[in-house]
């Protein structure tokens, strides 16, 4: 199992975008992801270096920096240290890349870029429930057994014909001390996480990654190849080190990479 701290990410993070338009680092990739697809960069070949692209594109480092990064999260290019970006085999690309980014606009409302993005719909209505923490829930959640939670359960699929199976906790706790989820708090993460800072809250963010074999409903429901894992993350979100709110999401392994931005 590994363990990553996720921090949030402003919208000003972002290099080179305009008001409403590309931003020079999303055209630079767009760019090299053609070149890339194309042949015209084959498999194991080297990347103009930065110097290059600064002067070819006429763009800045951190515009450089930022699409290597966007086609090194795709799976597209692998960078070595004091040697440039290399352009991987398509046999080595992943084919379903996830998000683990979470960023905040300037208005404070936070969007989970894996869920909220867009890219994934519904696939069936989600379910809410209450429930009380047995004791691997408890432990997970950091919480006692019996702690009394909301639940919901969504069945989320792309375009591609991608599941995932998101679950997400709420402690009555939570709900009672933060006031904008008292009548409703079957809310999305995202605006869990707000109505915590509205309420003067700080909530601190740790992802859990796991692997495991799917249950045969699990294989079904996601529609998991046989002999392939089920990858399980596992978001909390804390104030004080006390749970606030915990995401669970249920994907398939199979050409299947995580994305995240540490540290931003």
């Amino acid at each position: 199992m590994s363990t990553t701290k996720t921090s949030a990410t402003g919208r000003s993070g972002r290099p080179g975008r305009p008001p409403g338009g590309v931003s020079k680092a999303d055209q630079l990739a767009a760019t090299l992801r053609e070149q890339i697809l194309s042949g015209q960069l084959s498999p194991a070949a080297l990347l103009p270096s930065e110097r290059q692209m600064i002067e070819h594109y006429g763009v800045s480092r951190i515009t450089v920096r930022a699409a290597i990064a966007a086609l090194r999260a795709e799976g597209l290019v692998q960078t070595i240290p004091g040697k440039g970006a290399f352009v991987r085999r398509p046999s080595d690309r992943p084919l379903h890349t996830h998000q683990r980014t979470i960023t905040v606009d300037d208005d404070g409302n936070f969007t989970d870029n894996e869920t909220g993005n867009g890219e994934f719909r519904e696939a069936e209505p989600p379910s809410t429930y209450h429930r009380n923490a047995d004791a691997t829930l408890a432990l997970a959640i950091g919480v006692p057994e019996h702690t009394p939670l909301f639940g919901s359960d969504r069945l989320l699929e792309n375009a591609a014909g991608t599941r995932i199976f998101v679950q997400t906790y709420v402690p009555f706790s939570t709900a009672l001390e933060i006031p904008a989820l008292e009548e409703n708090p079957f809310v999305s993460a995202g605006q869990v996480y707000k109505a915590a800072c509205d309420a003067g809250l700080s909530p601190d963010f740790s992802d859990y990654i796991t692997a495991r074999n799917p249950t045969p409903d699990d294989a079904r429901t996601l529609r998991i190849p046989d002999g392939i894992p089920m990858l399980v993350t596992r978001r909390l979100a804390t104030h004080n080190g006390r749970p606030l709110i915990m995401q669970e999401t249920h994907r398939s392994a199979e050409n299947t990479q995580l994305h995240y931005q540490p540290g931003q």
